[in-house]
């Protein structure tokens, strides 16, 4: 469990409520690009669509190149006092390149205003801040300031603590340094796990004083952990694009840190505890607020162990399997293949042998909404295929249609995957492996469990050698 308190105790109804919603803007006309494929014309000509995704992808490679610094991304609800000492602490404390990108969960505390004019006062796109037009919780509004982001590497941030003298460079440092780090974060006076240490310090002044002579680089002070939490993490670019965006099926905020840490040790990264940096967190939240916060808390704990089991267990069961091979295709590498899935522009695509298909006429049978980082992953296939046909592979028919091509000097006539139950488990057979299907969460988010089973299939699929499992993908009530 993460205990991140000041950022949205007070926040309304569900994230999702936000399901479908396009969140209003309020910042620069440069994040418009990163908003996706959103002005297209009512009734496309035949190959626009083709022709559109083509190009917007070239541009979005060719315009998005990372640029050389830190997106700090800062998500926000009513605490506008804490987050105005929050930006005052990164422009003191921060030499290095950065960025401030600031999502606002829709504060009705002057907390807009109050960013347009931090953001003159900064000036040269410094600060960029959206606001939206409902509270999505943590994860939501992280997604958006990721999306937004353009350096290598990201950083989120709550906004109820204040940086210190060479907080940055530390935290950076251990991140470089260290090959196989995934996530890096700081150690604070006000967290749950061993990120909490000890302070001496009764003043912010004594803070800031007792911080420097503590922040002194010392990699000694690293250290590996099973978990970070999210009130402030560092992350390569790299991260993001190979496992996309957190999960938004975690209401408000907790555990969505504790599910992105696990994802990316499950590409074999791992996740460091900088011992050399230490920021505050006033972590401050009223009696009112602590009750309603452990009710949310609880629902995420349920929905966490319902989408991996056993969150302890899950990574040494899966190490055995050999990870390693999942890093090339980032966390694509867990997706079945034969399943159809929805872009940020509404275009379903057929994601089959590593490639995707836009599927052409309408599609009625089960998708799941992917975010572009993850879905760039898959080959983008010349040819379209026809929703008959991929509703017949869909059904595992094996009178499917072969697959249209898709640029690979490997395509032929290969039979589709299908489902099978053994010693009653759902497994999934494709490219001639057997791929066990977590748990039932991860079935149903891909509509595995409604799939047509093979019995007279099972002998045989049980004589094949196992692959990577199939887990969840994360929820996405924002088009991403």
């Amino acid at each position: 469990m993460s205990v991140r308190r000041g950022a949205f105790q007070a926040a309304p109804s569900a994230v999702k409520d936000a399901m479908g919603r396009v969140p209003s803007m309020t910042s620069a006309a440069a994040d418009a690009a990163a908003d996706g494929p959103e002005a297209a014309p009512q009734t496309p000509s035949p190959g626009w669509r083709e022709g559109y995704e083509r190009g917007f992808e070239a541009g979005q490679a060719a315009l998005g190149q990372p640029w050389p610094g830190t997106s700090i991304i800062i998500p926000t609800y009513n605490k506008r006092d804490y987050l105005v000492r929050c930006l005052d602490s990164i422009r003191r404390h921060t030499p290095e390149p950065y960025e401030i990108i600031v999502v606002d969960n829709a504060s009705a505390d002057g907390t807009a205003a109050m960013l347009e004019n931090y953001s003159l006062m900064l000036g040269a796109g410094k600060l960029r801040f959206r606001v939206m037009d409902r509270n999505l919780g943590f994860a939501g509004a992280v997604n958006r300031g990721l999306m937004m982001a353009r350096g290598d590497r990201l950083l989120l941030l709550n906004n109820d603590t204040l940086v210190t003298e060479r907080w940055l460079d530390n935290l950076t440092a251990c991140l470089e340094r260290s090959p196989s780090a995934g996530i890096v974060g700081p150690v604070t006076n006000f967290i749950s796990g061993s990120q909490r240490v000890k302070v001496p310090y009764r003043s912010i002044q004594g803070m800031n004083a007792w911080a420097r002579s503590r922040n002194k680089p010392d990699p000694r002070r690293w250290k590996e952990t099973a978990r970070l939490t999210g009130f402030c993490m560092l992350m390569r670019r790299s991260l993001w694009e190979a496992i996309g965006y957190f999960d938004e099926g975690y209401q408000v905020g907790n555990y969505e840190d504790d599910d992105y840490g696990l994802r990316a040790r499950l590409l074999s990264l791992r996740l460091y505890i900088a011992g050399d940096c230490f920021i505050h967190h006033f972590g401050s939240v009223t009696v009112r607020e602590e009750a309603r916060m452990a009710a949310i808390t609880d629902s995420n704990r349920l929905f966490y162990k319902a989408k991996w089991d056993d969150p302890a267990g899950v990574l040494p069961a899966l190490e055995a399997k050999g990870l390693e091979q999942a890093k090339p295709a980032g966390e694509a590498s867990f997706y079945p293949g034969g399943v159809a899935a929805e872009g940020a522009d509404g275009t379903v695509w057929w994601l089959e042998r590593g490639a995707r298909w836009k599927i052409e006429g309408g599609w009625e049978l089960p998708s799941v909404r992917l975010g572009r980082p993850v879905l760039s992953r898959y080959r983008l296939a010349a040819a379209t295929i026809a929703s008959g046909v991929a509703a017949s592979r869909w059904r595992s028919e094996k009178s499917a249609p072969p697959l249209p091509p898709d640029g690979e000097a490997s395509n032929g006539d290969f039979p589709p995957p299908y489902a099978a139950l053994l010693n009653g488990f759902l497994v999934y057979v494709e490219e001639g492996r057997r791929r066990t299907v977590l748990n039932p969460a991860a079935a149903e988010r891909w509509g595995l469990q409604l799939k047509p089973r093979l019995p007279e299939a099972e002998a045989a699929a049980s004589l094949l050698p196992a692959g990577l499992p199939i887990l969840a993908p994360p929820l996405l009530f924002q088009r991403l």
